[in-house]
C-alpha cells in the first residue's frame, strides 16, 4: 500500500486528569474512505478534532502529507489545514448569510481570486451537491437534508484532497440520508478525495467506507473491513455491530420492568 496521506502516532490527549485519548495509532490512505466507529465518549470526535487542527495533543504526532500538525508553527498549520474540507454535524451554516455567501466563505478569506471566479466556483460546488439555484436563499429557508448537502457544497469549495464528514447523516430520514451516502461515495470516485466519516449509522458504513476504526474507551480497538472486524469475533465490536445495549442498561431495564409490573 501507498503511504499514508495522513499518519498518526501514539496520540494522547489529556483534560485535567481525564485521559480522551490514550496511544492511538492510525493510518489513512490517499483516496480511501475511512470510517470511525465507536460507542459515545469513545474519543472518535475528540480525535477527529485533533487531526483537523482544532486543538493541539497533550503527546504525539499527526502527520498530515508530511508535516507535523502536533507541532509546527500556526501559520504552517494553516497552509496545510487549506486541503482539508469539513463537512459539520450540524451543517454550521450562518443563518445571516445566503447559502451562496456561505460556500464563497472559505474562497474569500483564504485565496484572493476575483469576485467573479469566486461566485463560478460557488456555483459550480452548488451544482455538485444538486443545489443549483439556491445560493440565493437562507439556511433557514433549506430542509435539512439541503443544509447537510450546503455544507458539503462549503467544504469542498477549496477543491480538498482530504474530506471529514461529522455525523453526515444525522437527523435525515433514511431516503434522504441515503442519497446524501451515494452523493458523498460519488465525489470521492470522481475526485479521488480521500474521506474520514465519524459516525453511528452502520448504514452508512455499509454504502461509503473501504476500511473501519473500530474505537473503543480512548484507544484503536481494530482496523479493517468490515469483514475482517466481523471475523474478530471481538465482544465490543459485536455488540456495536448487532445493537446490543450495556448490561447496566439490560439491568435498569430489568428493574424499571419490576416496578411496572411489566414482565
Amino acid at each position: 500500500m501507498t503511504e499514508p496521506i495522513i499518519q498518526i502516532r501514539d496520540l494522547v490527549v489529556r483534560y485535567g486528569n481525564r485521559t480522551v485519548l490514550n496511544g492511538v495509532d492510525l493510518d489513512i490512505y490517499k483516496g480511501e474512505a475511512l470510517a470511525i466507529l465507536g460507542k459515545s465518549g469513545c474519543g472518535k470526535s475528540t480525535l477527529m478534532r485533533h487531526v483537523i487542527g482544532l486543538t493541539r495533543p497533550t503527546a504525539g504526532d499527526i502527520h498530515i502529507k508530511g508535516v507535523n500538525i502536533a507541532s509546527v508553527s500556526e501559520s504552517e498549520k494553516a497552509e496545510v489545514l487549506k486541503k482539508i474540507g469539513m463537512l459539520f454535524q450540524s451543517s454550521a451554516l450562518f443563518n445571516s448569510m445566503t447559502v451562496g455567501d456561505n460556500v464563497a466563505l472559505p474562497l474569500r478569506e483564504h485565496t484572493e481570486l476575483e469576485e467573479s471566479t469566486i461566485r463560478i466556483m460557488t456555483n459550480i460546488k452548488l451544482e455538485m451537491v444538486g443545489l443549483s439555484g439556491f445560493d440565493g436563499f437562507k439556511p433557514a429557508q433549506l430542509s435539512g437534508g439541503m443544509k447537510k448537502r450546503a455544507g458539503l457544497a462549503r467544504a469542498l469549495a477549496m477543491d480538498p484532497e482530504i474530506l471529514f464528514c461529522d455525523e453526515p447523516s444525522a437527523g435525515l430520514d433514511p431516503v434522504v440520508a441515503a442519497g446524501l451516502d451515494n452523493l458523498v461515495l460519488s465525489l470521492k470516485k470522481a475526485y479521488k478525495m480521500t474521506i474520514v466519516i465519524v459516525t453511528h449509522e452502520m448504514a452508512s458504513v455499509g454504502i461509503i467506507a473501504d476500511r473501519i476504526a473500530m474505537m473503543h474507551d480512548g484507544k484503536l480497538l481494530a482496523v479493517g473491513t468490515m469483514q475482517e472486524l466481523r471475523a474478530l469475533g471481538h465482544p465490543v465490536i459485536e455488540q456495536f455491530f448487532n445493537r446490543e445495549p450495556d448490561a447496566e442498561e439490560v439491568d435498569r431495564e430489568r428493574y424499571l420492568s419490576s416496578l411496572t409490573g411489566v414482565a
